[in-house]
This record gives structure tokens, sequence and C-alpha cells, in this order.
């Protein structure tokens, strides 16, 4: 598992350099950019309504997605807050810091995260239902319920 991991991130390593970050984010082969989305479906994005939502907060302007999350890496802090309340996240118990760095800084693993929140995870899944979807399940012995 370990070699497939690292091959895995060599890979993403080359790709990243190869094609440069931008065009990383959508499937090529070959250097061949297979599909990308189109004028309406990158301004009805989500992440491009979230763009809006920053470049107006801050009085930005974010020329690409690259340009974006080099702003969310340098401001950790208020990106994830500003995810948290643009996504309305519901924090049963909130939280004190957004964001903590480990003892070695250099590094993320260790960070805390949004310190002494608690949430419900499925209460954020389900919390757009409206009930009115069927949801349809087929087991294994041919029995399909509605």
């Amino acid at each position: 598992m370990f070699c497939y991991v690292l091959q895995l991130k060599l890979h993403l390593k080359a790709n990243l350099a190869k094609f440069g970050y931008n065009r990383f984010l959508y499937p090529t082969i070959m250097g061949k950019l297979l599909w990308g989305p189109i004028g309406e479906q990158k301004s009805q994005s989500e992440i491009n309504k979230f763009k809006q939502y920053i470049e107006q907060r801050y009085q930005l302007s974010f020329a690409s997605y690259h340009d974006l999350r080099t702003w969310s890496t340098s401001t950790i802090t208020d990106f994830w807050q500003d995810v948290a309340t643009y996504f309305t996240i519901k924090f049963h118990f909130g939280f004190s810091s957004v964001f903590a760095y480990p003892v070695d800084s250099n590094s993320l693993f260790g960070s805390t995260w949004f310190r002494e929140a608690t949430l419900n995870y499925a209460e954020h899944i389900f919390r757009c239902d409206t009930g009115t979807d069927t949801n349809v399940f087929a087991h294994s012995n041919g029995f399909l319920q509605r």
C-alpha cells in the first residue's frame, strides 16, 4: 500500500510540473484536455459563488482558481472560518479558535481545527432533504425497496 501511495504522489507531482496546476484540475490524456466546464457552468458553480463571496468580503479579486487557492493557504484561519460561514455549518457547540498549528509549525499534521466545536455530520448531509425524493435500495437477494 505504501508503494502505491508513493507512486501516486510521484505521478501527481510529475503531472503538476508537466501540465501546470490549472490544467491538472481537469482530466487529460497525453496533455490533451478531455473536458472543461463551459462559461455558464463555471459562473454557476458553487466554488465560483464562494470565490465571489470572498472577493466581496475582503475587497479582493482572484483571476483564477489558483489565486484563490494561494490566498486560502496563506490565510488559513480566515479561509476556514469563511467556509464555515458561507456553507452555514451548524456547530452545536461553538469553537474557541478556527485553527492552531502543532508544535512543528512546518507541518499541518497535528493541527487543531475548530477547537472545542461539535457538529453532527449526518445533520449536514441531510439538511436540504425535502422528503420528496424517492430512495431505492436494491438488495443482493433481489429484493427492491422504495
